[in-house]
């Protein structure tokens, strides 16, 4: 009778650790999966930025004859990644994309622009109503 209760003992024993460690895998799962959330959010924002700083500069060049200003914007987004940039120029609409295939765009209120937006130092002037990024 006496080993029949430690052997019960040592059962639900077993079996108490069996649970507390699915608890923990759980636990360390979901954890994971926000933190993820939180990156992604995080790179989401910095792109946003990015490509607000982006269209405000053209939209301010396009309305403002003569405008010159150089701006400057980050080399890579938040968590290290490199990034591109295209404007559409027949949609009015400037793109910037990262990791392949994570995008963001948003309009613009011109389809007058020659050049490209390159991460760093970028110049931006209206010569005669035409809005030139990086070009003499």
């Amino acid at each position: 009778m006496l080993t029949s209760r430690k052997s019960e003992a040592s059962i639900e024993f077993i079996v108490l650790i069996g649970i507390l460690i699915l608890f923990f895998v759980f636990f360390v799962g979901i954890t994971g999966v926000n933190n993820r959330d939180i990156r992604e959010s995080t790179v989401f924002t910095n792109a946003k930025s990015i490509l607000d700083i982006v269209i405000n500069e053209i939209n301010t060049a396009s309305r403002i004859e003569g405008y010159y200003r150089e701006f400057h914007i980050p080399e890579k987004l938040s968590n290290g990644e490199t990034y591109t940039m295209t404007i559409y120029t027949d949609l009015r609409m400037v793109k910037i994309e990262w990791n392949s295939n994570k995008n963001l765009m948003s309009n613009i209120v011109t389809e007058n622009i020659i050049g490209s937006v390159n991460p760093g130092t970028n110049v931006i002037k209206n010569e005669k109503g035409i809005v030139k990024i990086n070009e003499s």
